[in-house]
């Protein structure tokens, strides 16, 4: 059952994103036009003091009207307190598959840019409970291990940038926020890829009700989701702990302390080799988990006749007469 509108507001002033603002900051926010991105913006502009609100509709060109609402979506918030809006395009060729996927990479690319650009840090998203038990249900599909099932953070860094991506809403769901716009007369519209069942996500949204039948509400999912996301924080940050302890950065290479890392359990020995990884900047995406995974528990259950080997870009090598283990770029 929905809670009432003001506890949309209680929820959004409690979350410690918002409750860092300052009326001295400028804050960029991902602005689609629909009822969670609207009803975060109305919270912004209303219940905080920040400086600016650079709201960014992006016109991903993918159908005929989208320019249209773009625009409309900025006569909507042109007088709103302290709102700035832009339009950014995704221009060039569109793909024919995974459309998606590669839209919201566009998507991120341009808020990122711009965000640089302005010199903002703070990026917010629209991404409320309801999506965060759908984020939760699309990776289990795809066989997602803890990473991924721990679904969206609250707060997380845009990889490779300065940028922070905030989602104040994540303990609200999708309902709370059309009712909390309807109460309001927020204007908003409705994406009809939401409900284009030729998607993924269309699919998984609409499953929703079924299992809540069983017991799998969307607040339950979401909440499952927010545990194993405090599980995968707590085991980066042993494996945090294992990178300051026992590696060392020499010569554009990453060695290790072997005897560190046998000791470490493999789940935090994965980790820290994949963290360590970011330090020689890849150009690539690097080695696929399950590889990695696969490779290592291979190399450290017989570490006494293991050798060289490589993958996605580097080489992994156990130094024994060191008693090392180094990575290098290929």
């Amino acid at each position: 059952m929905p809670r009432k509108k003001d506890t949309v507001v209680a929820e959004f002033l409690s979350a410690p994103s918002i409750a860092a603002l300052t009326s001295r900051q400028s804050i960029a926010l991902a602005l689609s036009g629909g009822p969670d991105s609207m009803a975060l913006l109305y919270l912004l502009s209303h219940h905080t003091d920040v400086k600016t609100i650079y709201t960014l509709t992006i016109d991903h060109g993918l159908r005929p009207d989208s320019a249209g609402e773009a625009k409309a979506v900025g006569e909507w918030v042109r007088d709103w307190p302290r709102v700035e809006h832009h339009i950014l395009k995704w221009s060039g060729a569109k793909p024919k598959v995974a459309v998606m996927e590669n839209a919201r990479a566009a998507r991120y690319r341009l808020l990122q840019k711009f965000c640089t650009a302005q010199g903002l840090k703070k990026l917010f998203l629209g991404h409320n409970e309801t999506d965060q038990a759908e984020t939760f249900l699309f990776r289990l599909a795809k066989g997602s291990g803890l990473d991924g099932l721990g679904a969206m953070r609250a707060e997380q860094k845009f990889e490779g940038t300065g940028l922070l991506l905030l989602r104040p809403l994540l303990g609200v769901s999708k309902a709370e926020l059309q009712n909390f716009c309807d109460a309001h007369k927020i204007p908003h519209v409705t994406d009809p890829t939401n409900i284009n069942m030729g998607y993924a996500r269309a699919r998984l949204r609409h499953s929703l009700p079924v299992l809540e039948e069983e017991g799998l509400s969307a607040r339950r999912l979401a909440r499952t989701a927010k545990r194993l996301g405090a599980a995968r924080d707590a085991l980066d940050h042993y494996a945090a702990k294992l990178l300051r302890s026992a590696m060392v950065v020499e010569r554009g290479r990453i060695v290790f302390r072997l005897p560190a890392l046998k000791r470490a359990p493999m789940e935090i020995r994965i980790r820290a080799i994949r963290q360590s990884l970011a330090v020689l900047e890849s150009d690539g995406y690097g080695p696929r988990l399950d590889r990695l995974e696969d490779l290592l528990d291979h190399v450290f259950a017989s570490l006494a006749n293991a050798k060289s080997f490589t993958l996605g870009g580097f080489i992994f090598t156990p130094d024994h007469k060191r008693d090392l283990f180094i990575i290098a770029r290929e």
